[in-house]
């Protein structure tokens, strides 16, 4: 009989020739055959169980002796059955046997040959049972039972072991065995969906077996239909495309540009699609350019960008020093003094050193778009941009790239994006034309087959076959006729093929994964290694690092990999690099191993990233996500820590996500670990202390309560203060939420106080009670904390002193105390001049207040407040630009009749962003009141009035201090109208005002000017002139240059006497 330790080769190792059981050499080449050990790995298998029927009564009848006999002879001749469908004996079991299709050699259509086997094992059952009983008087009946799945597959105990499977479905192959009926072959609901295109099967039943609650569905194999076979998957050369490709150069002779997205499932030929075009343009005096997206860097922050800003300049292979000499060649606008040189330099991954960038990812993709269409405009010539594989680009490249694709098209250039379907991301939703592939038709599908076998007239019956099997899938088509070359039915090359074996049937695979690994088994041992270990490192790798992992990597096994188009070399000098041929064999290759044997090799890729000698933090994002992939949770913990270190300045969404990432790996630690309470808490304090500058998915209520019980857990009370100053921050400023703040705020107050921690740290706390009790009205509270900062001055950096000064100077302006409180804000206005541009922003938005209640002249406040505006677009943030753009279109609004539709313009950008991104939702008192000022004096006088009202109560109920802007607008609208009721509900504002008991100068202003305009309204002299004369009064006596003309206006319209001050 044969067992399976004679199935552990099953290929020869020198020329590929499929072995005979038990062969000592070669029947091909002659070469000795070596037993070499089978590692374990994962195997989409058919397990098949036999056992006799009544084998206990048959024993019962024979002596051991004949018991010996009968069940050699039918074990051999079962294994026979097994052996030529090229399944794999796996155990004996005394009355049975267990089989394996699909391990150790990788089958595509491993349930299909078991369901043949199970079949033709009945039949010479029959056969050998008639003879019993003709010669013996003996009934024998067998049982089989059939279920597909994915296994461990590999020799068990040392040395020269077992070779079996482990996993669940080969227990319920033998559960189904179990059931079956004598004679007959139950399968599995897993198997009968794999082969029913194929065979014939009873219904589908539920039937109970051992250590199942429930029924489990089963249906029996009654007969395969060997004219339905089919097998194999492959990519064919590009047939059947002529209305798409006819679609691309119409768009193209047009001489107009365009974005256009390729759409199609796996192995339709997108890639195939753009390359044709792409050569049709190139004959045509047009620049190509070529990005590909990978799938192991989706979560790498401007991975795709990097690419297509290396193709775009043509610096691929070049070490940085030459590529940053290529690159300023080509942009006259670079030089070293120039902010968008590092910038341009970093995005591309050549930069020079490590400094701190200034810019952000919202900067970097302005300027980069602008910086990448000079380019293409600078060239003279049409370019296409080809990027391949959309469906894994990184979210910051998808940005910036959408953006680009749009912008280029306006120069008559074209940017093509090949994708699947599943793919919504920036560049799906900015593309204008779209092309979707699906499957070929019959003639097609016939064609491109008949391209790949050549015109030999043996291959024309085959070839018939091939383009049934394919379903219409040029992919399909290819693996299948390499599936068919390698297995020996086919010789010769592309093109140029001959039969030379017998094809009765063409068996159809059951997924990709099938097919790809059984032609990645057909390699030798230590070639499939060297591709397993490419696998792990990723789509692209080079041949140092595979070197570094897999030491036995040769120029002979890279050639051989190449050969049978499993790899492709991308680049030959300075460094050989290669690609995946298509991203599924990758995957395939990838899923294949181990757990153990992936996290050996993740582990091994990472320290050799480590070693690189061009190796910076730039690069810690994938260290972490091997490390993490490795299991070594702890560094990578570290990592990912690292790498959002590295990216804060630079792009404070992708750091997120990686402290998002460290979150996950510290919740996964174990408990007992000492460390673990603090991994868990700091990510989420970096989380939620960030929240002011970006609202994300992780920016959430649960993160906070999360980071709040864990602190407590461990007193960890700093680290709880951080987080609740950014929570209350972001609560004040971006939703204005700042009366649900002020109980969080007390609370951090008492906390800020009890803590020994550094004065930037206590700073970064107050600060944020400061803001709050302001946004509240308790100004003079508000003052005490912004002095309690200052009297950190020695110790703490500027960038929280400067915020609390100029806080501190627009209390006390409020207040009365005008001459130290203007003093204060432009002292910190000054100090934060030269520094990040969104502190700049953070410190100008309070000058955007004193502009907005008329306490100083606006123009004095211009120059300061464009300058920040125009550093903030250039950096880019966010929150900056909307920080910026309020205070300059408020100021911008105040200081200039003539340039009021400017500054309008601007106020509605920046409300587009803040409802965009739910940023900076407090400025909105000032901005939606401009706009709805504006609406009323161009007609839209009922809908400002809406629009105030509601504004009013919002700001009343959520930012009380913020609620006297569209209040004192909404006054002066009812009034203007005098509609019924308007009057009643003037002074109903008034009244929900005064309810505040706010008893602030700054803010008493616009209460005193309503009532005045109220009691004029009303007929009622005497209170208009008293209220008037006391509006002016307190303008004058607040210095309030912003307010004096309508002040004094308003008093002579009632009949006060003014005097100028």
């Amino acid at each position: 009989m044969v067992g399976a330790g004679e199935e552990s080769v099953s290929t020869c190792g020198s020329c590929g020739n499929d072995l005979r059981a038990r062969a000592q050499f070669c029947d091909v080449c002659g070469s000795a055959v070596v037993w070499q050990s089978v590692r374990g790995e994962y195997k989409q298998v058919t397990v098949l169980f036999a056992d006799v029927v009544g084998s206990m009564r048959l024993a019962a009848s024979l002596r051991p002796e004949q018991l010996q006999a009968v069940m050699h002879e039918l074990f051999n001749r079962t294994a026979a059955v097994i052996q030529r469908f090229q399944g794999t004996v796996a155990m004996f079991t005394g009355d049975g046997l267990m089989a394996l299709f699909g391990a150790p050699l990788a089958l595509e259509d491993h349930a299909l040959r078991a369901c043949i086997s199970a079949l033709e094992i009945q039949s010479v059952t029959k056969q050998f049972a008639a003879e019993l009983l003709r010669n013996n008087g003996i009934d024998l009946k067998l049982r089989i039972g059939l279920n597909s799945g994915e296994v461990v597959a590999g020799e068990v105990g040392s040395g020269r072991g077992t070779y079996t499977a482990i996993g669940h479905p080969v227990g319920m192959a033998q559960r189904m065995e179990s059931a079956a009926p004598p004679d007959g072959v139950l399968c599995s609901e897993s198997t009968a969906r794999l082969v029913e295109g194929s065979a014939t099967l009873g219904p589908l039943t539920n039937v109970r077996i051992k250590g199942s609650d429930e029924p489990v569905p089963a249906t029996q194999l009654l007969d395969v239909r060997l004219d339905r076979m089919v097998l194999g998957r492959g990519e064919s050369q590009l047939v059947g495309r002529d209305a798409e490709f006819g679609d691309l150069t119409s768009m193209f002779d047009t001489g107009q540009g365009g974005t256009v997205r390729v759409v199609g499932a796996p192995g339709l030929g997108k890639t195939l699609l753009a390359h044709q075009f792409a050569e049709y343009a190139a004959a045509r005096n047009t620049r190509i350019v070529v990005a590909r997206c990978e799938a192991h860097t989706t979560g790498v922050a401007f991975r795709a960008l990097a690419r297509t800003l290396r193709a775009l300049f043509d610096v691929d292979g070049l070490a940085p020093p030459e590529a940053r000499a290529r690159v300023a060649s080509q942009c006259d606008a670079l030089s070293p003094e120039s902010t968008d040189t590092p910038m341009l330099f970093d995005a591309m991954g050549i930069a020079e050193g490590d400094a701190p960038p200034q810019f952000s990812v919202d900067g970097r993709r302005h300027r980069l778009v602008e910086m990448m269409t000079g380019v293409v405009r600078a060239q003279g010539r049409r370019t296409v941009f080809v990027l391949e594989d959309a469906h894994w680009i990184d979210g910051p490249s998808d940005d910036v790239i959408a953006a680009f694709a749009t912008a280029v098209a306006e120069t008559g250039s074209m940017f093509v994006t090949t994708y699947r379907p599943e793919f919504r991301g920036a560049l799906h939703r900015s593309s204008t034309h779209t092309i979707e592939l699906g499957t070929l038709s019959n003639a097609a599908a016939e064609q491109a087959v008949a391209q790949i076998l050549g015109t030999d007239p043996s291959t024309v019956q085959l070839g018939q076959q091939v383009a049934q099997a394919a379903a219409g899938n040029p992919f399909f088509a290819e693996e299948i006729v390499r599936d068919l070359a390698g297995r020996g039915v086919l010789k010769g090359n592309r093109g140029g093929y001959r039969v030379s074996g017998t094809v009765d049937h063409i068996f159809v695979p059951a997924t990709v994964q099938a097919v790809l690994a059984a032609r990645i088994d057909r390699l030798r041992p230590e070639t499939k290694s060297i591709l397993n270990a490419a696998a792990v490192i990723g789509s692209r790798f080079d041949v140092d690092t595979l070197q570094t992992v897999q030491p036995q990597t040769t120029p002979n096994a890279m050639a051989e990999l190449v050969a049978a188009q499993l790899i492709d070399q991308t680049e030959f000098v300075p460094a050989q690099r290669f690609c995946f041929h298509h991203p599924l064999v990758r995957t395939v290759a990838y899923d294949s191993q181990l757990h153990a044997t992936r996290a050996r090799t993740h582990n091994a890729v990472a320290e050799a990233i480590q070693r690189r000698p061009s190796f910076s933090d730039e690069s810690a994002a994938m260290v972490a996500a091997h490390l993490e992939a490795a299991g070594q949770l702890s560094d990578a913990y570290l990592w990912r820590m690292r790498a959002a270190a590295w990216l804060r300045p630079r792009d404070l969404a992708a750091a997120r996500s990686q402290w998002d990432s460290a979150r996950r790996i510290a919740d996964g630690l174990p408990d007992s670990d000492s460390e673990t309470l603090h991994k868990r808490i700091s990510p989420r304090t970096m989380l939620v202390s960030t929240t002011l500058y970006v609202r994300d998915e992780f920016a959430t209520d649960d993160t906070y309560r999360e980071l709040r019980e864990l602190a407590m857990r461990s007193r960890d009370t700093t680290s709880l203060a951080v987080g609740m100053a950014g929570r209350i921050f972001s609560m004040s400023v971006n939703d204005s939420r700042a009366s649900d703040a002020k109980p969080l705020a007390s609370e951090l107050y008492a906390l800020a106080t009890g803590i020994r921690c550094d004065a930037a740290t206590k700073a970064l706390m107050l600060n944020s009670v400061g803001f709050t009790e302001f946004a509240n009205g308790e100004f003079r509270s508000a003052r005490a904390v912004a002095e309690e900062i200052l009297r950190l001055a020695p110790e703490c950096p500027v960038t929280e002193i400067a915020p609390a000064q100029a806080l501190l100077g627009l209390v006390q302006t409020c207040l009365g105390d005008v001459t130290p409180g203007l003093r204060n804000l432009r002292v910190a206005l000054e100090r934060v001049r030269s520094l990040h541009p969104v502190i700049v922003a953070s410190v100008q938005l309070y000058s955007a207040l004193v502009g907005a209640l008329g306490l100083v002249d606006p123009g004095e406040l211009l120059s300061g407040a464009h300058e920040a505006w125009q550093r903030a677009e250039s950096f880019g943030d966010i929150c900056g630009t909307v920080m910026a753009g309020w205070t300059y279109g408020t100021i911008l609004l105040r200081t200039s009749d003539s340039r009021d539709e400017e500054a309008l313009g601007l106020l509605r950008r920046v409300r587009a962003t803040i409802d965009e991104h739910r940023l900076g939702a407090c400025s909105l008192a000032t901005i939606s009141t401009d706009l709805a000022l504006n609406a009323a004096r161009n007609g839209h006088l009922d809908d400002a009035i809406s629009e105030l009202h509601a504004s009013f109560e919002r700001f009343l109920s959520g930012f009380p201090t913020f609620a006297a802007f569209p209040g004192e607008a909404l006054v002066e609208l009812l009034v203007g109208r005098a509609s019924p009721g308007d009057l009643a509900e003037a002074n109903q504002v008034l009244a929900r005002w005064r309810e505040c008991g706010f008893d602030i100068p700054g803010l008493r202003l616009w209460s005193l000017r309503a009532q005045a305009l109220i009691a004029r309204a009303h007929g009622d002299a005497t209170a208009y002139h008293r209220r008037a004369g006391d509006y002016l009064a307190l303008c004058e006596q607040l210095g309030a240059i912003g307010r004096l003309d309508d002040a004094r206006r308003l008093a002579a319209a009632a009949g006060v006497t003014t005097t100028t001050r």
